[in-house]
């Protein structure tokens, strides 16, 4: 039997799956994008569990490959289609701070940021992504006087982070921070990721509740 070839993104629209999208944008590849309202429940539908088993998007299929959680997908697409670009070589020393950076954005950014959004901040010793202003103090510090967090260079770990970033000054629950506010400008000028955001963000969505 042959291989299943192309790549399908499963996204909801206005969610954490505009990410994903912008990766694929940033890389120029074909892809099909397949719709899982979450708002409507469908990532808990059947089909799509079979996928993926925690019922959140996004998920991307290439081939036989599935792989859910956006810094997987950004770092499978990356090598996978701009190793040495977007993706940072094994031997290149950056590689390293390529690598924490994707996980900082959901292991330590997201969660104690959602949390502060609900007005529950922990203290950082007893937990392991720390308190929201040490994340916000290491955010500003690895951007201070940066194009980006490699350096000059944009690499897919300012799709991830980024991402995460730009989603959270859109929120406001970021501080207005020069540092913050000017590399949100320049994700936000991309031309890939307009595209995205055109393509998973209806203008008319927030005003449909």
């Amino acid at each position: 039997m042959a291989a299943k070839r192309g790549i399908t993104l499963y996204h909801s629209p206005a969610s954490r799956a505009f990410v994903a999208y912008w990766m694929l944008e940033e890389l120029g590849v074909p892809f099909d994008v397949r719709t899982v309202d979450i708002r409507k429940g469908e990532q808990k539908a059947p089909w799509y569990l079979k996928l993926n088993p925690a019922g959140k998007v996004p998920t991307l299929t290439d081939g036989e490959a599935v792989v859910s959680e956006n810094p997987a997908i950004a770092i499978y697409l990356a090598d996978r289609y701009s190793y040495g670009g977007l993706a940072p070589r094994i031997e290149d020393p950056k590689r390293g701070a390529y690598l924490k950076w994707m996980v900082f954005a959901s292991a330590v950014v997201d969660p104690v940021a959602s949390l502060h959004a609900s007005d529950i901040d922990l203290p950082g010793y007893s937990h392991s992504f720390g308190t929201f202003d040490d994340m916000v103090q290491v955010l500003i510090g690895a951007l201070d006087g940066r194009e980006h967090l490699l350096g000059e260079a944009f690499s897919a770990a300012d799709v991830v982070l980024g991402g995460a970033v730009s989603f959270l000054m859109f929120r406001k629950v970021l501080p207005e921070h020069p540092a913050l506010v000017d590399y949100n400008h320049r994700l936000t000028a991309r031309d890939a990721y307009q595209r995205a955001a055109d393509a998973t963000w209806p203008p008319d969505l927030f005003q449909r509740g």
